[in-house]
């Protein structure tokens, strides 16, 4: 009994801190989602270009999953592994140093790469559909990474004791997921759009053939002029 209590202890403010981070990360998702599509109910109206404005909340569920599990476990356990290879010293060199590895390490290789596939993956996307929706995202995703958070996490590590640093960093990336919503949102509608304009396209240009066709040629015009002459010639 005293064994359990202990593991409790141990796992409750991680638990707790993971599903801060979760309901912050589905929020900045559902808020992006209802700014972007102005408001709208769910399931009652659609945009004038044809594209659909409902709130997809197995995407902002996805993404919440990803807030906690990933920034509340995984991403906790990288930092630590942070403050174990560099110091936990709140010196310019050793802050320094881990805004550097958190930059070009771990957002490009780890970070970015785990967000698209694990939020496809619970979007229901096939492995092959996930990998082509990081393809799609990733540059811009991780220019964005790399203008939104060395800043951010300077200050964290400057600043911010490990305990907190995953509610912390949860808030401060309600901005970076709303952007990453905001990105991927616009890349859905713009292609839904093309699609949309593809298709009338094509419908018109099954009506100009059709038009042509229902056009005589020029030996059925004479041939048809032909045989009127001949009935004015009888009359």
């Amino acid at each position: 009994m005293a064994f359990n209590s202990v593991r409790i202890a141990m796992i409750w403010p991680w638990a707790k801190t993971a599903a801060q981070s979760a309901g912050i990360a589905a929020a900045a998702d559902v808020t992006t989602q209802w700014f972007m599509n102005k408001g709208n109910v769910p399931d009652i109206a659609t945009s004038k270009a044809g594209v659909s404005t409902n709130l997809d909340l197995r995407r902002a569920a996805s993404i919440g999953a990803f807030g906690f599990f990933y920034s509340g476990g995984l991403g906790r356990l990288v930092y630590q592994k942070f403050d174990a290879t560099f110091g936990t010293k709140a010196t310019m060199q050793v802050v320094a140093k881990k805004v550097a590895a958190d930059a070009l390490l771990h957002g490009p290789i780890l970070y970015v790469p785990a967000f698209y596939m694990i939020t496809g993956l619970l979007q229901g996307k096939s492995l092959d559909e996930a990998f082509g929706r990081l393809s799609a995202m990733y540059k811009d995703t991780v220019a964005t990474y790399l203008m939104i958070w060395p800043a951010a996490m300077f200050g964290l590590f400057w600043a911010v004791p490990e305990a907190r640093r995953t509610v912390t960093l949860a808030c401060l990336a309600f901005g970076e997921k709303a952007v990453y919503s905001m990105m991927e949102l616009n890349r859905q509608n713009t292609s839904e759009i093309v699609v949309s304009v593809d298709v009338r396209i094509d419908e018109v240009q099954k009506f100009a053939a059709l038009a042509v066709n229902s056009v005589p040629s020029e030996k059925e015009a004479l041939a048809s002029g032909g045989f009127q002459e001949g009935l004015i010639l009888i009359s």
